[in-house]
C-alpha cells in the first residue's frame, strides 16, 4: 500500500569533501550537479562507457566549469577501484555516492553490476564510522514514481537498486542509504529538488521514496484483513 510521506526538517550535510554522481545522460545530471555546486560541494561526475550509457544522451555543456567530469573507457572492478581512489586523493574523500539510472540504458542489467561494484569499493570512504556529518549513498531510478505500484511502464531491472541500497542500509549503519523512484514524467529541475529534498530528510526509517502523480509516497506494512 502506498501512503503519503510527511515532510521532516532540513539535516545538515557534510562541509568538506567530494560528491560522486553518475551521469544518466539527461538534463537531470546538469539539475542536480549544478544545485550540488550552489551550496558549495565540489563535485565528479562520472560518466559510463557508452556500452552502458543511455540510448539518447544529453549535452552535459552547461556543467559548471568547477566539476569534473571522468569518462570511465571500461567497468572493470579493479578500474572502478582504482579510480575512486584517484578521485578521493585529488578531489578529497567522498562523503556521497549518487547513482542517476537511466530511464532507458543500453545495457541495464551490467550497469546495475557496475552499481554493486562502485558500492563495494565505496565502502572505505562513506562507512568510516563519522558520527556528526551524513555520508550518502542514494539511488534514483526512473520507473512510475509510484516504486512500480502505479500503471506506467518501466524497465523493471532497474528495480535491483531498490535492494542493493536497502541491504547497504542494514550493512552500513552510520551511513544515509536511500532509493529513489522518480516518475519519468517529473522535470529535471523537480527532478533535481526532489532529491535534494531526500538529501536532508532526518527520517532514517525510510529507505524507499517515490515521486510522481501521487507526489512523495513510500511503502507501508499493514494488518492482514479476514
Amino acid at each position: 500500500m502506498l501512503l503519503p510521506v510527511p515532510d521532516y526538517l532540513e539535516f545538515q550535510l557534510p562541509s568538506s569533501g567530494t560528491c560522486l554522481v553518475t551521469d544518466d545522460g539527461s538534463l537531470l545530471t546538469k539539475q542536480v550537479v549544478q544545485r550540488l555546486s550552489d551550496q558549495g560541494w565540489p563535485v565528479v561526475v562520472l560518466k559510463l562507457p557508452v556500452t552502458l550509457g543511455p540510448k539518447a544522451p544529453a549535452s552535459l555543456a552547461a556543467l559548471p566549469k568547477t566539476v569534473e567530469v571522468i569518462r570511465l573507457t571500461d567497468v572493470e572492478e579493479a578500474t572502478l577501484q582504482q579510480q575512486l581512489a584517484t578521485i578521493a586523493q585529488q578531489h578529497g574523500t567522498i562523503h556521497t555516492f549518487i547513482h542517476l539510472h537511466p530511464q532507458e540504458s543500453l545495457a541495464d542489467k551490467e550497469l546495475v553490476k557496475t552499481v554493486f561494484f562502485l558500492a563495494k569499493h565505496l565502502q572505505p570512504f562513506l562507512a568510516s564510522g563519522h558520527q556528526r556529518e551524513r555520508y550518502s549513498f542514494i539511488t534514483v531510478a526512473r520507473l512510475d514514481g509510484e516504486l512500480g505500484c502505479g500503471n506506467i511502464p518501466y524497465q523493471a531491472v532497474g528495480g535491483g537498486l531498490f535492494g542493493l541500497t536497502k541491504t547497504l542500509r542494514l550493512e552500513w549503519p552510520t551511513v544515509f542509504c536511500r532509493a529513489l523512484d522518480i516518475s519519468p514524467e517529473l522535470s529535471p529541475a523537480d527532478a533535481a529538488n526532489a532529491l535534494i529534498a531526500e538529501m536532508h530528510d532526518p527520517n532514517l526509517f525510510i529507505r524507499e521514496v517515490g515521486y510522481g502523480r501521487r507526489g512523495r509516497v513510500t511503502i507501508v506494512c499493514l494488518p492482514a484483513t479476514t
